[in-house]
């Protein structure tokens, strides 16, 4: 039988507060680097000392600010934090809610803790006997599960057909990942401008991408598998819901979907921009 073995305890920083001198006989050489992890709220416990390594009444001090940076010196968005003081002597409190690093690469990020003195002088909490005042806090990304983002697109490709008509579409879309829960169902949403004509998702199990894999010359609509068409002006978002990834007809799996876009006989005009007749779509966003 196998035994792991977990520990639940508090993730604890000595800070020194330089209150009345800076003479110790025990000093804290350097300063232990902290590690966050995404995908949960992580709380930081500050045990603030002074020169004695004694813990300091908090009440003494005011407000305790915990600033947290980039390695370039910028902050977080909601840098700085308040710490929040607990009622053990010397000990303090901080939350950094993982909607703030979800969006952050693994990285080290640097802090430093500030407050004030009875005096009301700005004053910093070193993170070591040496007057190390910015420590370390390493962002930890692979300890939590993952979802997948969605992507959105607000540039596309543009082509003509043989009819002359303007056909435009959004890069292919990867169907299948190698995850440990495989995507099922896909979602898209389109937004429209003033938009007269088709949108469509048009899917492929070609494995990899080539200009025949989305539509053939004889059959230019053989791959579409949902569609929506509009003869008045429409402005607004429009979704396809739960795009299976799976074709009904042969039970095979579709490997790429993209979303397309066409006007009416937009060729009469002369080579005029379809868009000031017809509008145009602004963003695709794809989730799954």
């Amino acid at each position: 039988m196998q035994k792991i073995q977990s520990y639940l305890y508090s993730n604890r920083v000595i800070l020194i507060a330089d209150l009345a001198g800076f003479t110790t006989e025990n000093k804290i050489v350097y300063s232990r680097t902290i590690k966050i992890y995404q995908g949960v709220d992580n709380i930081l416990e500050f045990d603030i000392q002074n020169a004695d390594q004694k813990r300091i009444d908090l009440t003494t001090l005011g407000e305790i600010a915990v600033n947290v940076m980039d390695a370039s010196g910028n902050e977080l968005s909601n840098s700085p934090y308040t710490a929040t003081k607990t009622a053990n002597k010397g000990i303090a409190s901080v939350v950094i809610p993982q909607d703030d690093i979800v969006d952050l690469n693994e990285q080290s990020l640097r802090y430093s803790v500030t407050t004030s003195d009875s005096n009301g002088y700005n004053i910093l909490l070193y993170c070591d006997s040496r007057f190390g005042a910015v420590g370390t806090i390493d962002i930890i990304g692979n300890a939590m599960p993952k979802f997948k983002d969605d992507r959105v697109y607000t540039d596309f490709a543009g082509e003509i057909n043989f009819m002359g008509n303007v056909i435009n579409h959004t890069p292919a879309i990867p169907c299948k990942f190698y995850e440990a829960e495989p995507t099922d169902v896909m979602n898209f949403e389109v937004v429209l401008n003033k938009f007269i004509g088709t949108v469509y998702v048009e899917a492929t199990q070609d494995m990899t991408i080539s200009l025949s894999s989305f539509n053939t010359d004889k059959n230019p609509t053989a791959n579409r598998i949902a569609t929506y068409t509009y003869t008045t002006a429409t402005t607004g978002t429009i979704t396809f819901p739960n795009i299976s990834v799976i074709d009904s007809a042969t039970g095979n799996q579709y490997n790429y979907m993209r979303v397309s876009w066409t006007y009416p006989d937009v060729w009469q005009y002369g080579g005029q921009d379809p868009t000031l007749f017809y509008g145009t779509v602004t963003k695709v966003v794809a989730s799954f």
